[in-house]
């Protein structure tokens, strides 16, 4: 008994700690995904208008609405996307439960071979069918994940991931933005946006590698890596954009 306490006891204290990451961790995506897009795109606006030697007010401009508009397409994207995902389940949940009513024996075989697959034999298997069977609910939510790997919490919470996607996306972007609103010299903006998004993709990066318990190093390297390659891109489009106007102009 004492043994069983002290079972229960390390269960509670396993759950409650984060040794498989923080709670936080299912909003990684949301939060990396926005975040990193965020920083992507709003430097690439600043890159591209600072190659094609445009008015420091445009990349403000261009660079709010990008936040605002690109923010919002993201936020209402992951919702719609989830929310998509979300009536799947609902809708095949339904198809399961109803093949249950109509024909319980085949569903129950579906069962019988998806645990065979897992080790389990004999009386072990018979019983863990028996089990999962006794309930038709429990049962279809058995076949959900088993036939279509499908779970209700994956698609969960939709408005909150949108409302994460966006927020880090707004957070992140601003970034490169800062030397053009608060007090830098006029000659030292570009460079200063260019050190600070270096760092917000640092940080970015060290943040997923903390949150999923990845190698530290991974997660900025990959983060900056793919900002740089946008960032050169944006910067290389805008230069051969203002060439090619100039020209015809």
């Amino acid at each position: 008994m004492n043994n069983h306490k002290s079972l229960q006891q390390r269960y509670k204290e396993h759950q409650k700690s984060d040794v498989h990451g923080l709670w936080i961790r299912e909003y990684v995506r949301d939060i990396v995904f926005g975040g990193n897009d965020g920083i992507v795109t709003t430097f690439a606006v600043v890159a591209g208008t600072i190659g094609a030697q445009l008015p420091h007010s445009v990349v403000i401009i261009l660079g709010a609405a990008n936040l605002l508009a690109d923010g919002l397409s993201m936020a209402t994207g992951t919702y719609l996307s989830l929310r998509s995902e979300h009536d799947k389940f609902q809708r095949l949940r339904k198809e399961e439960l109803k093949e249950i009513e109509d024909d319980p024996e085949i569903e129950a075989e579906e069962v019988r071979q998806a645990y065979r697959a897992k080790g389990f034999e004999g009386t072990d298997l018979e019983k863990a069918v028996s089990i999962i069977t006794a309930d038709k609910e429990r049962w279809a939510n058995v076949m959900m994940h088993e036939e279509h790997g499908l779970t209700e919490e994956a698609s969960g919470k939709p408005a909150l991931h949108g409302f994460l996607t966006f927020i880090s996306f707004v957070i992140f972007g601003s970034i490169p933005l800062l030397p053009f609103v608060f007090g830098v010299t006029h000659d030292s903006r570009f460079t200063v946006a260019i050190i600070s998004t270096f760092c917000a993709l640092v940080l970015l990066g060290i943040a997923r590698s903390y949150l999923t318990k990845e190698r530290l190093i991974r997660g900025p390297i990959e983060i900056v890596s793919i900002g740089a390659l946008g960032a050169f891109a944006a910067f290389g489009v805008g230069v051969l954009l203002k060439n090619v106007v100039g020209t015809v102009i």
